[in-house]
């Protein structure tokens, strides 16, 4: 589960439960105390994961938040998922808060450029979701990369802005990872996920929230993730 809240970045992640909706109401209070504590910096991202242990019966929720020239964590654990999430955000949120007071400002300032740099990519008009939805949905994954042709200049943009964000991303680029493997990868995630993705984001946001996921993919299995994007870059050609 992926979204933003201000200039935070946010993913969920879950192993051996999930977080029903209930739950997702009641965090958007914590996650606006905790944006509202990092609102004046940029490249900001937490990432949440909640983990269920069957033997003990406990949720144990675990936070990082990325803000420049810093990463703060935090964790939280209790039989009552609500309880364990709620504690991991407190304490999480006190440790943000203290950092605003003393942040670093060259990291800042140094995040500041970066997000400028993002932010001068201008993405295009969303397309008709019609005829995406028609071509994932009868899995063509030609028709559907090729009415995403119009974001093909602006993905590149985006995904090498945020390769040089990354310094293991930037240390492997032209090695075991290619900037076109990770725009082909974005495609493809974007053509599995097409039927589920959230219809009141902008298709240009959510692609781009796909693009660290991939990145990270790559990174993670560069033989077996290389592999699929090149098939389907192959696939995509030949039938064009």
């Amino acid at each position: 589960m992926q979204f933003s809240v201000d200039r935070l970045r946010v993913e969920f992640t879950t192993k051996d439960c999930r977080i029903p909706e209930d739950e997702r109401a009641r965090l958007q209070a914590s996650l606006a105390a905790l944006g509202d504590a990092v609102k004046d910096f940029a490249g900001t991202a937490l990432g949440v994961r909640v983990v269920f242990h069957p033997r003990s019966r406990t949720h144990h929720a675990e936070l990082r938040l990325r803000l420049p020239g810093r990463t703060l964590y935090a964790s939280g654990e209790d039989p009552y998922l609500d309880a364990a999430l709620q504690r991991g955000f407190a304490r999480l949120t006190r440790k943000a808060e203290a950092y605003r007071q003393r942040p670093d400002p060259e990291a800042v300032a140094a995040a500041e450029r970066r997000s400028s740099l993002g932010d001068a990519v201008v993405a295009p008009e969303d397309p008709a979701a019609g005829p995406l939805a028609e071509a994932a949905g009868a899995g063509d994954y030609r028709r559907f990369r090729t009415a995403l042709a119009g974001y093909e200049d602006w993905l590149r943009l985006r995904v090498g802005r945020l390769i040089q964000r990354d310094p293991e991303a930037q240390a492997r680029l032209g090695k075991e990872l290619r900037l076109g493997d990770v725009v082909e990868e974005v495609y493809l995630e974007a053509f599995e996920r097409f039927t589920g993705r959230p219809t009141d984001v902008r298709l240009s946001e959510w692609l781009d929230g796909l693009v660290v996921p991939s990145i990270r993919a790559l990174l993670r299995h560069p033989d077996e993730e290389g592999q699929a994007a090149s098939l389907a870059r192959t696939v995509r050609e030949s039938a064009s």
